[in-house]
C-alpha cells in the first residue's frame, strides 16, 4: 500500500480519580482495574485499548501504572505548559511523574483566551479554567470513563465529580456559563458511559452511602437504571461497530486510487492534527466507496434474477410444452433470497451507508480544523454536530471522529487568511463542482428511468391493441409470445421503478441539489466576507448544514434497505 499509512482505531479509557486514595484500598484498586482492562480486552479483541490520564497523584497514576504493566499505550493530558504543571509535584512525586512521562504520548492542552502562563501558575479563576478545559477534553475524546471515585458530587474544576457531570451531561462550568442540557431533552448517546470504581478518600473519608469500598458500576445518564453491574447492550452494539470498522481499516488496500482531502503540498502547510483527520478520511472514503460497489452489485444482481425468474415463469405458463422451466424459475428465486442473505450477513449496503456518512463527517472535521472552526458552545467539539439525537448504535461513527480529532482539538487555533484561502480552494470549490455534477447525473438516470417506464407501457398498449383486434389472424406460437410481453413488459417496467426506488434516484436530485445550493450560497457568502471570523462563521455554518443532511440522507437510507427479499413483497 502506498500513499496512506496504517491507521488504527483504539478504544480510549478517560481516567479520572482522587488524589488522596486511602493506602489500605490501593491494592484492591489497582485489581479492579486491571480486571476491568482485562475485560475489554477479552471482549473487543478488535479494539487496541489507549488509557488518557491527566497523570496527576492517586488515581490517574494507579491506573497508568496498570497499564504499563499490561503494555497498554497511554496518553499524559497536561491542563497547562508541563513545567508549570509538574511544579505540583516535588521528591519522589515528581520522579514518578517523569518516569511515567517518558513511556507516554503527552498531550498538552494550549491556554485559553486571555489566559498566560504567569496566571495559570498560581491558584485562580484562570488556572480553574485550564483544569475545567482538561476536564471536558478528557471527558469529550474518551469512549468510557474510568472513574475511581467516592461517588459525592464535586463543583472542583477538573475534578472527578465536575468531569463525570461533564461526560454525562455535556456542559461543564467555567468554560459555558448558563449552559445546560435541555431537561426536555430525552435522547441518548454513546457519551456518557462511566466505569465506577468506588473508593474512599483520606480527606472525605468513606463513600457516599449506600456505596462501598471495592464496589464495581456501569453508569450512564439513564434516569431509571443508572447504574448497572454489566455494560449495557446498547454500549456493547457501538464497540461492536467500532470493532467491524477496524477491522475493515486493517485490510491492505492499494492508495493510489484514494480520495485524497489535501495534497502533498497542502499537508505541509497544515497542522498535524489536520493531516491526520485526512489521512483517516482517505481509508474511510475507499471503505465506503469498495461497500457501495458490493451493495450496488448485489441488488443488480437480485433485480435480473426477478426480471429471469420472471420470464421463466411467463414462459412456464403461456407458451405450450414448456413445464420444465419451473426449475429455472425456482433457481432464480432462491438466487434473490441467497443474495439478499449474503447482503446481510456481509453488511455490505449497512457499512457503505454508515463508511459514506463517517467520510463526510471527515471531511467536515478536517476542514473545520484546518480553518480554526471553533463550536458556538466551547465544551463541545467538532463531532458533537454530527448525528444528534440518532439511532445510538450509530453513535460509534462519532466515537471515530473522537478519536480522530483528538491530536486537532487539542491545538491552539490560530491560523491565518492564507489557512482559509487553502479550505474554501480544497474543500468549497470542489464540492460545489462536484454536488453541480452529482446534480446532472441523477436528473439524467431519472429521465432515463421514466423513459423506460413509457417505452414499455407504450409496447405493452401496442400488444394488447394487436391482441384485441387481430387476434383471429395471429397463429401459434406468435400469439404465445405477444401473451408473454403482456406479462413480461410491466414486470420489467416496475422492476425498473422499484430498483430507482431502492437507490432513491428522486431523493438523490433534491438531496444533490439543495446541497449544490448550500455550497453556492456559501462560496458567495466567503467571498464578500470582511474578516476571518466571519469567514469562520461561514465555513461553521456550512458544515453544520452538511453534516445534518448527511445524517439525515443515512436514516432516509437505512429505511430503504437494498435487500432482495424486499423485492419478493
Amino acid at each position: 500500500m502506498t500513499g496512506v499509512g496504517t491507521v488504527e482505531i483504539p478504544l480510549v479509557i478517560g481516567v479520572t480519580g482522587h488524589r488522596d486514595l486511602v493506602l489500605e484500598e490501593y491494592g484492591v484498586i489497582k485489581g479492579l482495574v486491571r480486571d476491568f482492562l482485562l475485560e475489554l480486552q477479552r471482549s473487543y479483541p478488535q479494539l487496541p485499548l489507549l488509557i488518557m490520564t491527566p497523570l496527576a497523584e492517586g488515581a490517574d497514576r494507579l491506573a497508568a501504572e496498570v497499564a504499563h504493566e499490561l503494555g497498554i499505550p497511554t496518553v499524559v493530558l497536561l491542563p497547562m505548559p508541563r513545567q508549570i504543571y509538574q511544579s505540583d509535584f516535588s521528591g519522589d512525586s515528581l520522579i514518578e511523574f517523569h518516569s511515567l512521562m517518558e513511556h507516554s504520548e503527552v498531550v498538552e492542552l494550549p491556554l485559553l483566551e486571555g489566559v498566560s502562563a504567569d496566571s495559570v501558575a498560581k491558584p485562580g479563576l484562570q488556572r480553574d479554567q485550564q483544569y475545567a478545559q482538561l476536564g471536558a477534553y478528557l471527558a469529550a475524546h474518551s469512549h468510557i470513563l474510568l472513574a475511581i471515585w467516592d461517588g459525592k458530587p464535586s463543583t472542583a474544576p477538573g475534578g472527578t465529580g465536575h468531569v463525570i457531570q461533564f461526560h454525562q451531561h455535556d456542559v461543564i462550568e467555567l468554560l459555558a456559563e448558563g449552559q445546560r442540557r435541555t431537561p426536555i431533552d430525552f435522547s441518548e448517546d454513546e457519551s456518557d458511559l462511566v466505569y465506577h470504581i468506588v473508593c474512599s478518600r483520606q480527606e472525605d473519608g468513606a463513600p457516599i452511602a449506600p456505596l462501598q469500598p471495592g464496589e464495581t458500576y456501569w453508569c450512564t445518564r439513564d434516569d431509571i437504571t443508572p447504574r448497572t453491574q454489566f455494560m449495557p447492550e446498547r454500549y456493547q452494539v457501538v464497540f461492536q461497530r467500532m470493532g467491524e470498522f477496524s477491522l475493515d481499516l486493517s485490510k491492505p488496500a492499494d492508495s493510489d486510487g484514494f480520495e485524497q482531502l489535501l495534497d502533498s503540498e497542502q499537508l505541509s502547510q497544515c497542522s498535524p492534527g489536520s493531516g491526520e483527520i485526512a489521512e483517516l478520511f482517505a481509508k474511510v472514503d475507499h471503505l465506503a466507496q469498495r461497500y457501495q460497489k458490493f451493495a450496488v452489485l448485489s441488488l443488480k444482481a437480485a433485480f435480473v434474477s426477478m426480471v429471469f425468474a420472471g420470464l421463466c415463469f411467463i414462459v412456464y405458463a403461456d407458451m405450450p410444452e414448456q413445464e420444465l422451466m419451473i426449475y429455472p424459475y425456482l433457481l432464480f428465486v432462491v438466487a434473490v433470497l441467497v443474495i439478499s442473505y449474503v447482503d446481510r450477513k456481509r453488511g455490505w449496503n449497512r457499512k457503505h451507508l454508515d463508511y459514506r456518512v463517517l467520510a463526510e463527517g471527515l471531511r467536515v472535521q478536517c476542514f473545520w480544523s484546518l480553518a480554526g472552526v471553533l463550536m458556538a458552545n466551547p465544551s463541545r467539539f467538532s463531532h458533537d454536530s454530527f448525528l444528534k439525537r440518532q439511532d445510538l448504535e450509530l453513535g460509534w461513527i462519532r466515537n471515530i471522529m473522537r478519536y480522530a480529532g483528538r491530536s486537532a482539538d487539542a491545538s491552539a487555533h490560530n491560523q491565518s487568511e492564507d489557512d482559509l484561502d487553502l479550505v474554501i480552494d480544497a474543500w468549497v470549490k470542489p464540492q460545489l463542482s462536484y454536488y453541480g455534477r452529482k446534480t446532472r447525473e441523477s436528473a439524467d438516470r431519472h429521465r432515463r428511468t421514466s423513459a423506460l417506464g413509457y417505452a414499455s407501457y407504450l409496447l405493452l398498449l401496442a400488444v394488447a391493441l394487436i391482441l384485441a383486434f387481430f387476434q383471429w389472424d395471429i397463429v401459434p406460437p406468435w400469439s404465445n409470445v405477444l401473451v408473454a410481453l403482456m406479462g413480461l413488459l410491466p414486470l420489467i417496467a416496475t422492476l425498473r421503478q422499484n430498483y430507482a426506488h431502492k437507490t432513491a434516484e428522486h431523493e438523490l436530485i433534491l438531496q444533490f441539489s439543495y446541497t449544490h445550493r448550500i455550497f453556492s450560497n456559501a462560496l458567495r457568502l466567503l467571498e464578500s466576507a470582511e474578516d476571518v471570523g466571519e469567514k469562520r462563521e461561514i465555513l461553521r455554518a456550512l458544515g453544520e448544514a452538511q453534516l445534518d443532511e448527511s445524517g439525515q440522507w443515512l436514516l432516509r437510507q437505512r429505511e430503504r434497505p437494498l435487500t432482495g427479499s424486499q423485492m419478493l413483497h
